[in-house]
């Protein structure tokens, strides 16, 4: 009985993390020009809510294996992403725009990286590893985009995070769905 609550309390944290990042995609849709400047904070807002909610599906009481650390790591990126966009406010006074940009593209490549790695190591998610790569390439391409895409080309970077998003939200509601199923 407990582990069906459990399942029904991951999946409904998952289906969340889709209807949020969903949302912001829309707004860019629809307000492409205004987006830019909401998009770092919205953005910087997305990957610490996603951080804190995959911290919040972690199970604590089971084995600190690898796959505990990955996820852990992971989520800690993510928040850490989050904050550095949040505080850019603070930081452009510090470091330049584009380093931060760079910093924020190699985190969120990282946490592409250790989402696609950890679904080989976990037994579970292997049922599900499709949702699992595709979802972590997703955020690597966001990584790599934030990386290399000029910042003078902002309408294109909009697009394609729009897109990236979308389709990340569409994902994340698909293993809401099937974890959902399975409990």
């Amino acid at each position: 009985m407990a582990e069906g609550k459990s399942k029904r309390f991951e999946a409904t944290l998952t289906a969340l993390r889709g209807v949020l990042i969903a949302a912001a995609a829309l707004v860019a849709f629809f307000y492409p020009t205004q987006a830019v400047q909401l998009l770092v904070l919205v953005g910087g807002g997305l990957l610490l809510v996603d951080g804190v909610l995959g911290l919040a599906t972690i199970d604590y009481a089971g084995p600190r294996d690898n796959n505990h650390w990955l996820v852990l790591a992971r989520n800690l990126l993510s928040i850490l992403a989050g904050l550095i966009v949040l505080g850019s406010g603070f930081l452009v006074s510090v470091f330049t725009l584009s380093f931060l940009t760079s910093l924020v593209g190699v985190l969120a490549l990282l946490v592409g990286l250790i989402e696609m790695a950890s679904s080989f190591f976990d037994s579970e998610r292997q049922t599900r590893l499709w949702p699992t790569l595709v979802g972590g390439a997703v955020y690597a391409a966001f990584g790599l985009a934030l990386m290399f895409v000029p910042l003078t080309s902002a309408a294109t970077l909009i697009r394609i995070a729009m897109i990236l998003m979308l389709f990340y939200a569409l994902l994340l509601f698909y293993r809401a769905w099937r974890t959902r199923a399975t409990g």
